[in-house]
């Protein structure tokens, strides 16, 4: 699987484009402002086209662009592909930028809602053919934060380089901003709850695989043993209880 980490001049999120395997259909992961170039680009290297997109959350910075990027699906298939987003954070999507207490930038344009949006099911989940994923809810940062659970051979690049890669099947998730190298998703903003984070940080500790590699919503790959031994947020969460 070829997984691209394209940062966005919006706040610095990621967007993530998972291809399972060349010219096969791909999942674009919270297309974010300032981005849909780049992910042309890497849809266009991997002769692929956008099977389906995924939002972690609905805060604008995410969430953007997932109307214009579904849209692309028009040429090929006469109808929008599918957007996909936590249940509890889906009222968000009527107006992202309703539910923050940060303006959002003027140069980003209009907000779109996306045609086809539907809730991200229980359990494991397909929402393009090859990319299984398990959603583990982990509200704290918004109702409806959540982190994206996969395991494949897999390699992660940005900009044409290449920051991680497996030669076997191996653990990976996409963290969104739950989980940061050495750092957490703030919960000051409307929506947020420091005790639900703590919590669901706790949770997380439990139940996933150290050898994780997260791909999160901001800044760079870590790995869950990493987060574990030295995340001052998760070790803390873990103490208080």
């Amino acid at each position: 699987m070829r997984i691209s980490l394209i940062p966005s001049p919006y706040y610095g999120a990621n967007c993530v484009v998972l291809v399972p395997n060349e010219g096969a259909d791909a999942l674009v992961v919270d297309p974010s402002w300032g981005v849909t170039d780049r992910i042309r680009d890497v849809l266009k290297e991997a002769g692929s086209r956008v099977g389906a997109v995924l939002a972690t959350h609905g805060h604008p910075d995410h969430v953007w662009q997932c109307q214009e990027v579904a849209s692309w699906a028009l040429e090929e298939r006469g109808c929008e592909a599918p957007v996909f987003v936590p249940g509890p954070d889906r009222y968000r999507m009527q107006d992202p930028g309703a539910h923050v207490s940060l303006p959002v930038p003027e140069e980003v344009g209009e907000w779109i809602p996306p045609a086809d949006l539907r809730d991200v099911p229980g359990g494991t989940f397909e929402a393009v053919a090859g990319i299984p994923l398990l959603m583990v809810p982990a509200p704290g940062h918004t109702e409806g934060s959540s982190l994206f659970l996969g395991e494949a051979t897999w390699s992660v690049e940005c900009g044409g380089v290449e920051l991680a890669a497996t030669e076997v099947p191996a653990p990976f998730a996409l963290s969104g901003d739950v989980i940061f190298a050495n750092s957490v998703g703030r919960t000051d903003l409307p929506g947020g709850d420091e005790q639900a984070m703590r919590h669901s940080l706790r949770t997380l500790a439990n139940a996933i695989d150290p050898a994780t590699v997260l791909i999160p919503g901001h800044g760079a790959l870590t790995r869950m043993a990493q987060e574990l031994e030295s995340n001052a947020y998760l070790r803390r969460a873990c103490v208080i209880g």
